[in-house]
């Protein structure tokens, strides 16, 4: 089984999956603000801070899962199987 790979520090937290990628932090940004960044599927798809409804932009770990989050409401992600 593949097991995810999570990283966080004081400025990015980073969820690693066998399909996809979840990114938060200093390295994606846009007008000098940090970004989510998702990569699935072939596709890249950034959201700004300010479209994560979240109050602190270096609570790195709630705007990842507030990323997270707004993806998989979107977003059917491929290859769906069951947990062993």
């Amino acid at each position: 089984m593949y097991k995810p790979r999570v990283s966080i520090n004081d400025d990015y937290a980073v969820l690693s999956t066998k399909n996809a990628s979840f990114y938060y932090g200093y390295e994606v940004k846009i007008n000098e603000m940090c970004c989510f960044e998702a990569k699935f599927n072939d596709e890249k798809i950034t959201i700004p801070f300010s479209k994560l409804g979240v109050s602190d932009e270096w609570d790195v770990v709630e705007c990842l899962l507030s990323g997270i989050g707004l993806i998989l409401a979107k977003y059917r992600l491929e290859e769906t199987h069951e947990l062993q």
